[in-house]
């Protein structure tokens, strides 16, 4: 008989108390770090990015087509997390995978900020130079996603292990404070490295018009490292036992999913609402920017704004969900939501001020991200935890992201015929319409919930 890969560690029930409980500070200073660096690269940094590509003579009509790439793109790559149960055998071990990938991840990234020039040569010199630039900047994006994709997989198939049913909510929603404290951190930062730039201090240095494309990136890649170094202190506790690991176990175990129906149900829940989201990127971007005249620095406001609203809410959150059933805590927080869709939905143009009103209302998210975190948990089997997360994530993604296309794809085709037959409000009315679709359809994706099983009684007392 083949020996198993993975050596067997004492269960969780056995495990002394004082190794849980650093691990579960490890992953709490992690996600704060994580934060900070995150909110140096996010989304909008590479929106900004795309955007100072574009010639300034030019409306170029594929643009909503790159914003939907690069927001798409990490989804639709996302699918090969679901090697990472795979992946966990072959390296030995989900920390010495989450901690590899996780290193790797921001490493990616300098290609962005050292390849800049390069991409803006590309951009103006000749026909499809525009196009080939917007792919290689959404692909490095993506690549840089894969890595950290694999490295949260790993990480939430370990955390499962370490977190006891009885204090799981009160986890998760200690990490989320973290988090989003860490987000609120870096984008404050942000904004401060905006106001020094555009200040009249910098204004005669060279340097200064494009140092947000070096510094910001750079020091995202900073923090992202650091935020690998508490998972070094963190133990492993216990490991996946796998008894043989060949080819065919290892795909048994990586659609280990499709045997349950109620973790399908959570998956499908997840996905419609991934859908929804994934629809509306580029109406929201063409709003903040073209609509509401948004500037990167009102932008990442609005997004401090909902950081720090969901971290100053997040305890209250938990015990929301804790009180409640999923569908009833989901609905009221996505009811919430739909508020700030139906903000855009009537917004006068120039109306700077829905964005934040909008914000307001997307707070109700923190309640949607403990419910589903705890779910995703509770409905996993704990010997094959990594597969169920990485099946969850990838399905999620993967909506997102044809969603995301597809969204981009036919804001584009509106663009372009409301050019031909001059008539530049079709295109807001075109987003009025999503963001109305989208109100609604968040408010009727809990529904899917209704179909969930009854789960053991022990799980829902915690």
């Amino acid at each position: 008989m083949r020996k198993p890969r993975l050596a067997s560690r004492p269960p969780l029930t056995d495990a002394p108390i004082f190794l849980r409980r650093a691990a579960r500070d490890a992953f709490c200073r992690n996600a704060f770090l994580w934060g900070v660096g995150n909110s140096f690269v996010n989304s909008t940094f590479v929106i900004y990015f795309l955007t100072a590509l574009v010639p300034n003579a030019s409306n170029s009509a594929a643009l909503g087509t790159a914003i939907a790439w690069t927001v798409a793109a990490p989804r639709l790559i996302g699918l090969l997390r679901l090697l990472t149960p795979a992946a966990i055998g072959w390296v030995g071990g989900r920390k010495r995978l989450c901690v590899s990938c996780a290193l790797l991840a921001p490493t990616l990234l300098l290609a962005l900020p050292f390849g800049a020039p390069f991409f803006e040569r590309l951009a103006t010199s000749r026909d499809g130079g525009l196009n080939l630039a917007f792919f290689l900047i959404g692909a490095i994006w993506a690549i840089h996603h894969l890595a950290e994709y694999v490295a949260t997989t790993a990480l939430w198939s370990w955390m499962g292990d370490v977190v006891t049913p009885a204090s799981r909510l009160l986890f998760f929603a200690r990490r989320e404070r973290r988090l989003l404290l860490g987000k609120i951190v870096g984008v404050a930062g942000v904004g401060v490295f905006t106001y020094l730039q555009r200040s009249p201090r910098f204004s005669s240095e060279p340097f200064a018009t494009d140092a947000w494309r070096v510094a910001l990136p750079l020091l995202g890649v900073i923090f992202l490292i650091a935020s690998v170094f508490p998972l070094f202190r963190a133990p492993e506790i216990c490991v996946e036992r796998s008894s043989n690991a060949s080819v065919f176990n290892r795909l048994r175990q990586m659609f280990a999913p499709l045997r349950s129906p109620s973790f399908l149900t959570l998956v499908l829940f997840g996905s419609a609402l991934q859908a929804v989201l994934g629809f509306t990127q580029a109406p929201q971007y063409y709003f903040r920017t073209s609509v509401f005249q948004l500037s990167l620095f009102a932008s990442l406001t609005a997004t401090a704004l909902i950081n720090t609203g969901q971290w100053s809410t997040a305890s209250f959150a938990a015990r929301f969900v804790a009180r409640r059933r999923s569908p009833t805590a989901c609905f009221i927080a996505l009811s919430g939501v739909a508020l700030g869709l139906l903000a855009y939905a009537f917004a006068p143009t120039n109306a700077w001020i829905i964005s934040f009103v909008a914000a307001l209302f997307w707070i109700a998210w923190v309640v949607v991200n403990i419910a589903l975190n705890n779910e995703i948990t509770k409905r996993s089997e704990p010997s094959e935890r990594s597969a169920f997360v990485a099946f969850y994530f990838a399905a999620t993604a993967l909506a997102f992201g044809l969603s995301s296309m597809l969204g981009g794809w036919n804001f584009d085709r509106v663009r372009a015929l409301a050019d031909e037959l001059q008539t530049p409000d079709r295109v807001v009315v075109y987003c009025r319409c999503v963001f109305l679709s989208g109100a609604a359809l968040l408010t009727l994706a809990p529904t899917l919930l209704l179909a969930f099983r009854p789960v053991d009684r022990r799980d829902d007392a915690d």
